[in-house]
């Protein structure tokens, strides 16, 4: 057996990291409600710039729905469901582990050899890299890297990478007809369409190779302006007077456009849709028809399209999808933002039916906030917080924000506010408002991070709202009600009157971090440190007095993202303490078993720097807390796509998380060799252990489930296709332990 080998993973993990990595399983299970309507997707993560395609993922026969958010690159998966006839969405946690992992700024699934799979076009350096679906039902999706950056001939004979510009979404599109692949994108300057053609067929009778040629410099024969995105139709401006054949003195102008090609009217001419950088609408183009596609000439355009119905209007830079999104088998149009950061974020997906047919679009305005609307969405950098507002013993869901888009020049911060309707055993929210106690026109600026404490002994919560510009304000409960809170302090001081502040972004925490029944201050920020504010007051009056500026000692930042934008979470478990800290890059820091180092004034070490396998692509915000009375411990994240994810502590690891169990006997699995180019695994296990063994494909699925009674055992693998396998090794008190194998 020869292949590939896919990834090295480090085999010997201690058990406290582990019952930290599968302590948390994805749930969705708890309901949400917006007015009388039950959210489908509440806990999906939200959507900021999505790009749209269908994958059929797990070879159902039913095509999926893939969104890329250029957002921190993340990926997510609406699984196709078909009951009787009717077809819905389901959405799939953690489907980025299904998927290459250096897919960055624009991802397009298209299948350009013919096999009825869908293969995945990404950003190469300058350019496109091409990973091959390999795939098949038994084992799941593979991926084979074909091309690290395509190349495409020149009129001088020379070979150069077929540009396309990192924020550009070129058309992937059999132009000429003749079975193959070819590319629709802007040249380097940003004004006109270059026509790359795939001579796959040309020289090989076969569409399974990806070797192009510059055919025409100025596809369409138009031009786009320079400094807008306005057209200029017929143009002979340099190769456009030629029909493309010079390449004239490069201009750069505004860098960003998308392009999507499309036949809009049936006459087989091949039509254009464009976005462009700072601008609101999509521009559709029409050939002509009177040159065949290759040397197409565009004579007329919709600067307002679709012009029908309601033209779009979505700040900014719109990138345009045509696919079958409601599954009747007609193509319809999704245009989204394509600016990250700086384009709308909240109601960035809209929705146009086609009431046509694929031959003759008839796109019809439907909703802004396409699947935006059926999960909890907040724009970009969600803020998760658990508090009982109203005092019926159930946690509501409050949750912050970095910011939501208004406009260019305006963005704008709000707190939602989700009400518990359940119960203490099945929890329910129900949106009460998009922006609780009117945040929004405070002044504060951009993400608000409040945490809640009865810091008086009154019985009532508290609240410290954390700010852009490093402080903290104050705010008293007034009244019963979940809006009953009224500013008592407009920066939080200390308790020499000295004003708290840790510089940006303040993100706080109340936590009894010292276990003597007083709330301290823990404060995490925008660079590397947690505050530390110990309470030397007594319960009936909070006095904070500064420790450190570096709790823990702990950095999160990265060679490229020096900054941490810490969001802390301390949680005390069986008398012991433990801290869950989100960050810029996205996952979560796990630390256990705390106490002593506080003592000590010690640094933390990480049991785990990757909690979970959680990363939110960006601006992670964990919070942990027992919402239900049967003592398990559910986990709500905040990601950079202003949404939730939820986690509901495993059954297995009742009564919650089991962070602080150690087996010293667990760490003496020892698996051999590893790699395996026989397919043959030796597991040795300690003695006198009994433990079961389940073996996972890249699916999840389990593939082999068998008891380990002897302290040498083996498995054969020998059948199932070279790849890497997860071993989960369970012993009889439920703790468990996992490994992983290459078979190459």
């Amino acid at each position: 057996m020869s292949k590939t080998i896919f990834f090295v993973i480090a085999i010997c993990w201690n058990i406290s990291l582990i019952q930290a990595q599968f302590g948390f399983e994805f749930s969705d299970s708890i309901p949400v409600e917006i007015g009388n309507d039950q959210l489908k997707f509440p806990w999906s993560g939200g959507i900021n710039h999505a790009q749209f395609s269908t994958i059929d993922y797990d070879f159902d026969g039913l095509n999926d729905l893939f969104i890329f958010d250029r957002s921190g690159n993340q990926i997510m998966l609406f699984k196709t469901i078909e009951e009787n006839g009717d077809y819905t969405y389901k959405y799939i946690h953690n489907a980025a582990s299904l998927f290459p992992e250096d897919l960055r700024y624009r991802v397009q699934l298209i299948d350009y050899n013919g096999d009825d799979k869908v293969d995945l076009f990404t950003y190469g350096i300058g350019g496109i890299k091409v990973y091959k679906n390999t795939g098949n039902l038994i084992d799941g999706l593979q991926w084979e890297v074909v091309k690290e950056v395509l190349k495409s001939e020149m009129p001088n004979g020379s070979f150069s990478n077929l540009f396309v510009s990192s924020v550009d979404i070129p058309a992937l599109y059999d132009v000429d007809g003749d079975g193959d692949l070819d590319i629709l994108t802007f040249n380097i300057g940003g004004q006109r369409i270059e026509y790359h053609k795939n001579t796959s067929v040309e020289n090989y009778a076969s569409t399974d190779s990806l070797i192009f040629k510059l055919e025409n410099e100025c596809w369409g024969k138009f031009i786009e302006s320079d400094v807008s995105n306005s057209i200029d139709l017929n143009s002979n401006f340099g190769p456009c007077a030629n029909n493309g054949l010079n390449i004239p003195e490069v201009t750069p102008r505004h860098s960003g456009s998308t392009v999507l090609a499309i036949n809009l009217n049936n006459d087989n001419y091949l039509d254009l849709i464009l976005g462009d950088v700072s601008h609101r609408n999509i521009t559709a183009l029409f050939n002509d028809t009177l040159h065949a596609n290759p040397n197409a000439v565009m004579d007329s355009l919709d600067i307002n399209f679709p012009s029908n119905t309601t033209p779009v209007d979505i700040p900014i830079f719109p990138a345009n999808f045509y696919l079958d999104v409601n599954h009747d088998s007609i193509k319809d149009l999704i245009v989204t933002t394509n600016a990250s950061g700086s384009s709308e974020n909240k109601e960035s997906v809209w929705y146009y039916k086609n009431n046509g047919t694929n031959e003759v679009p008839n796109f019809v305005f439907s909703e802004k906030g396409f699947l935006q609307n059926q999960m909890i969405e907040n724009g970009k950098g969600a803020l998760p917080v658990l508090v009982d507002l109203n005092n019926d013993g159930l946690k509501d869901l409050l949750i912050g924000t970095y910011f939501q888009y208004l406009d260019p020049a305006d963005k704008i911060s709000k707190i939602q506010c989700y009400l518990n309707t359940g119960t203490s055993s099945e929890p329910k929210f129900k949106f009460i408002t998009d922006d609780w106690l009117s945040l929004s026109n405070s002044g504060y600026a951009l993400r608000m991070h409040p945490t809640f404490g009865d810091l008086n002994n009154n019985a009532k919560q508290e609240m410290i709202l954390g700010r852009a510009d490093g402080l903290l304000s104050l705010y008293k409960k007034t009244g019963p009600g979940i809006q009953d809170y009224s500013l008592e302090e407009i920066t939080l001081k200390d308790y020499m009157g000295e004003v708290i502040d840790v510089g940006q972004y303040a993100s706080p925490q109340l936590f009894d971090i010292t276990n003597n029944g007083r709330l301290d201050l823990v404060i995490g920020k925008k660079t590397a440190g947690l505050v530390y504010y110990e309470n030397i007051g007594t319960k009936n009056q909070y006095s904070f007095k500064w420790v450190t500026d570096d709790l823990g000692a702990i950095d999160m930042g990265n060679i490229y993202q020096t900054d941490n934008y810490s969001t802390p979470h301390f949680v005390r478990h069986e008398d012991s303490l433990h801290l869950f800290v989100g960050n810029q890059i996205g996952n979560i820091h796990y630390f256990s078993n705390l106490d002593q180092d506080i003592i000590d004034d010690n640094p933390f070490v990480a049991a785990s720097k990757n909690f979970a396998n959680i990363n939110t692509g960006g601006f992670s915000s964990p919070f942990v807390s027992q919402l239900t009375d049967d003592g398990r411990y559910h986990l709500f994240v905040g990601t950079d796509l202003g949404g939730l994810w939820a986690f509901v502590a495993d059954k297995d690891s009742e009564p919650a998380l089991k962070l602080t169990k150690q087996d010293t006997a667990e760490k003496q699995i020892l698996v051999f060799p590893n790699p395996s180019k026989n397919g043959i695994i030796n597991i040795k296990t300690p003695a006198l252990k009994k433990l079961q063994l389940k073996v996972l494909n890249s699916l999840g699925q389990v593939i082999i489930t068998k008891e380990l009674n002897q302290p040498l055992n083996k498995i054969d693998l020998s059948t199932y296709r070279n790849g890497v396998y997860t071993l989960l090794f369970i012993s009889d008190s439920g703790d468990f332990t996992s490994k992983k194998v290459i078979i190459k």
